[in-house]
């Protein structure tokens, strides 16, 4: 196997960890904010609301690892595309924790000032 599949694996592998954790955690916490009874932020709602779309994530990356086909024979396009995927989850993740608790530190503010 060469290392352009490699990362394509690598790189479809991270987002679909991403994916499978954010919809793990998204009900546990949409349970949570039921009972809240106030307005959501904006990214909470597209969090929860969304969710099942970051699937689509591991999936689009194989079509556009596809498209990077080298015209010359390297692979960097390929590797660049599976390195954006791992990217992508890195960044996700943080992105997703802070949009989820994002009502809790308003709750705390509220309640602490």
């Amino acid at each position: 196997m060469t290392r352009q599949y490699v990362m394509l694996v690598i790189g479809m592998f991270c987002c679909l960890v991403a994916a499978v954790a954010v919809n793990v955690a998204a009900p546990g916490f949409e349970a949570i904010y039921r009972d809240f009874g106030a307005e959501l932020p904006w990214l909470t709602r597209m969090l929860l609301a969304g969710r099942w779309f970051l699937f689509a994530l591991p999936v689009a990356i194989l079509p556009a690892w596809w498209l990077a086909r080298p015209a010359s024979g390297r692979a960097d396009r390929r590797a660049l595309v599976a390195l954006i995927g791992m990217i992508l989850s890195v960044l996700l993740v943080p992105l997703v924790v802070f949009g989820l608790y994002m009502p809790i530190f308003a709750v705390a503010g509220v309640m602490g000032g």
